[in-house]
């Protein structure tokens, strides 16, 4: 009864997540034609040949040409029915769940789907295409579908041509692949390399060896033709040579400050699997670093990739089994939640952010710990 009554509770939350997302969707993509949003999704090719993100893009402005409807109503709708599908298999998911007070404080957590109760312009992003095909092969794992090889090929290519970033986080398609298949371990690795690693390593050199820059000379004007006025420029004014380790020195106290999210969201994932008597593959979190680290280096929204990470692991956690709480767990995940409501996780350069008070002692904390090592260390290098 108390399981029945949880899952309940985690359909509500999907159901305020999926209005969240739709509102801001419509408000960054119709409302403000906001170009680091709407301009993200119509990247294309026809203004200028092949390109990084131009897939979808080129598939908007052969519709808009074919059919005359606004660009960004073709992008709103293809968003909306992307989000729909989305939560509608999330609810379904862990409806087939037995959980428990704890599930609730990772589905709040400001570093996983939670932070779309902070900061909503995280949605409308091209992320959510990648985390769709992977909540789909997930799924389809999950119910013992077999699916082809060469269709996890095709759409790890279609992923990467339409956003980069999915390339990086390759590892989790690779290890549900390797936990969720029969097989041995040694013919599941070889499919993994052929049919993963090989398309999506091919796919990035190709792109950037042959790829033109995201903005030409002639995109804005393209766009104007085409019915479009960007209400903000956005990834069309964003220079390709523009100083990133220069931007992260001037906000460096505020990417610092990732590391403290980072923590809490570790931290709450670590109890849940305690609680639920899960073993932590560690040689795949190794992995997974590894490949995430280009990704921090060249591309400042830190709180963006963060936001990937923990919402693919949110969708994993989901097909491991569950254990009944009881009264010190529920406590527990109690503390958490209410902890979690209390700070906020932001996609550009604030890392942690809470109420005043707990703010500000927890950053001299971290000030003090951070300015200690880096004093240890500068000592220890100077000897």
């Amino acid at each position: 009864m108390k399981s029945k009554i949880i899952n309940y509770i985690t359909s509500i939350i999907f159901l305020i997540y999926y209005f969240i997302s739709i509102q801001n969707t419509y408000l960054q993509i119709v409302t403000y034609k906001n170009g680091w949003y709407l301009g993200e999704w119509i990247i294309n090719y026809q203004d200028g040949g092949f390109k990084r993100r131009g897939l979808f893009g080129a598939l908007f402005i052969f519709l808009n040409e074919i059919t005359h409807i606004n660009i960004e109503y073709l992008v709103f709708s293809f968003v909306f029915l992307i989000y729909t599908i989305f939560f509608s298999l999330l609810i379904k998911l862990f409806w087939k769940t037995k959980n428990s007070l704890i599930t609730i404080a990772v589905l709040l957590l400001p570093s996983a789907l939670g932070m779309l109760l902070k900061d909503p312009t995280i949605a409308a992003k091209k992320d959510i295409f990648f985390m769709l095909l992977y909540l789909i092969y997930f799924m389809a794992l999950k119910s013992k579908i077999i699916v082809n090889d060469l269709v996890i090929a095709f759409f790890i290519i279609i992923s990467i041509l339409n956003h980069e970033a999915s390339f990086f986080y390759l590892p989790f398609v690779a290890f549900t692949y390797f936990i969720k298949n029969e097989g041995s371990a040694i013919s599941k690795i070889k499919k993994i390399f052929i049919f993963q690693i090989l398309p999506a390593v091919i796919t990035m050199a190709v792109l950037y060896k042959f790829g033109m820059d995201i903005r030409t000379d002639n995109s804005v004007l393209f766009l104007k033709e085409h019915g479009l006025q960007l209400g903000q420029l956005g990834i069309y004014e964003y220079d390709p040579n523009f100083d990133v380790l220069n931007f992260y020195n001037e906000h460096i106290y505020g990417y610092q400050t990732y590391t403290i999210s980072m923590f809490i969201s570790i931290l709450t994932f670590g109890i849940y699997y305690k609680f639920n008597e899960l073993k932590i593959n560690f040689a795949f979190i190794i992995v997974q670093i590894l490949f995430l680290i280009p990704l921090f280096y060249i591309a400042y929204d830190w709180g963006r990739w963060i936001n990937i990470l923990f919402t693919l692991l949110t969708i994993y956690i989901a097909g491991e089994k569950t254990m009944a709480g009881n009264t010190k767990k529920d406590i527990t995940a109690l503390i958490l939640i209410v902890f979690n409501a209390l700070w906020s996780m932001m996609v550009l350069h604030q890392g942690f952010v809470t109420f005043p008070a707990l703010d500000s002692f927890i950053k001299r904390a971290f000030y003090f710990i951070f300015y200690k090592i880096q004093k240890i260390l500068f000592i220890a290098l100077k000897i």
